[in-house]
């Protein structure tokens, strides 16, 4: 919400330098504020790629047990190749 208020601050500005007429702020305004955007969404795009080649595991690792409660035990032939007694 911060973000939203600053752009709309620096809107305002930058409205108030095009009717006073200095045209040339008023473009140097906008140009750092799509710079300072552009920034952001480029951390932001940087942050989810990281994000997303991530591996996540189960906390703890995975379980292997060999209990008669597993599914592929409990029902031969679950596994392909392999045959039920």
């Amino acid at each position: 919400m911060i973000d939203i208020l600053n752009h709309i601050d620096d809107m305002k500005k930058i409205r108030k330098l095009v009717i006073d007429g200095m045209t040339q702020d008023a473009i140097k305004a906008c140009d750092v504020s799509i710079a300072h955007n552009q920034n952001k969404v480029s951390e932001f795009e940087k942050w989810a790629e990281e994000e997303s080649n991530k591996e996540y595991a189960p906390e703890g690792g995975t379980v292997v047990s060999d209990s008669s409660d597993s599914p592929f035990l409990a029902h031969p032939g679950a596994l392909p190749g392999e045959k039920s007694e």
